[in-house]
């Protein structure tokens, strides 16, 4: 297995133990993982906000059909 190598502010590199590659691998990970989470909380939102956008329409569009009536129409004509 190949030694992984840190590059630090200044240039310098740095041979890292194998315990540092394992916590460099799950800040990784984690900060990965972070970003998914965030990604799928903005599109439960958005998905909420289409969903009673959709709502609203159609309890608007039953409203207004309600206060047509289509059969005493129909029956005095």
């Amino acid at each position: 297995m190949k030694p992984m190598f840190y590059k630090d502010d200044d240039g310098k590199e740095y041979k890292i133990s194998f315990s540092e590659e394992l916590q460099l691998k799950n800040l990784r990970a984690a900060r990965d993982n972070n970003l998914w989470l965030q990604k799928n909380f903005y599109a439960k939102v958005i998905l909420a906000l289409i969903m009673l956008v959709l709502v609203v329409t159609v309890l608007y569009f039953l409203y207004r059909l309600d206060a047509v009536d289509f059969f005493t129409k129909i029956m005095y004509r």
